[in-house]
């Protein structure tokens, strides 16, 4: 019977062992928050100043400058005018004649806008807005423009003497 209940217990022993659940295991997990930072970039080509002599007596397109623009945010485009036209100097401003500016994309007329020196005097006039995070993404923001310069009309002949403006292109990030 000792054998008996050596045995029983030798068997007993090992099945509450399966019984018995098991223990849960020890875990530890740390949570890593990421993060990062790109800075607003815009470059403009040509950047700086440069000159460009106006034919005064040609009421046609007086040439066109092209202008590469890149940036990766948000971004304007925007034309201001010092004098609000060509300023005859010899009579101190009494003369100003006002010309057109029409910029579009690749020179080819798509998203074309024209726009007067005399509205963009002192006062920058936005050619181009480009808010979709997308297309930035995709074409890295980059474009390229024309800007065409013309005079109304054949009324706006000018007197002899010499002319100014100063036509300002900006490129501004809006981020």
């Amino acid at each position: 019977m000792k054998n008996f209940v050596k045995l029983a217990a030798a068997v007993a022993v090992p099945a509450l062992m399966i019984a018995t659940p098991a223990a849960a295991q020890d875990s530890e997990s740390y949570v890593l928050g990421l993060s990062g930072s790109v800075d607003s970039n815009c470059e403009l080509i040509p950047e700086g100043s440069g000159s460009f002599a106006v034919d005064m007596l040609n009421t046609g397109n007086q040439g066109s400058l092209t202008i590469v623009y890149s940036c990766n945010s948000p971004y304007t485009v925007s034309l201001e005018s010092a004098n609000g036209g060509m300023e005859h100097q010899e009579s101190g401003g009494a003369v100003n004649i006002d010309y057109d500016v029409e910029a579009s994309f690749l020179g080819i007329g798509i998203g074309a806008t024209t726009t007067n020196s005399a509205s963009m005097q002192g006062t920058p006039v936005v050619i181009v807005t480009d808010n979709d995070w997308a297309n930035i993404l995709l074409n890295g923001g980059t474009r390229t423009g024309n800007l065409d310069l013309s005079f109304d009309s054949i009324s706006e002949y000018a007197v002899a003497g010499t002319y100014e403006d100063e036509l300002t292109i900006t490129l501004a990030a809006n981020y």
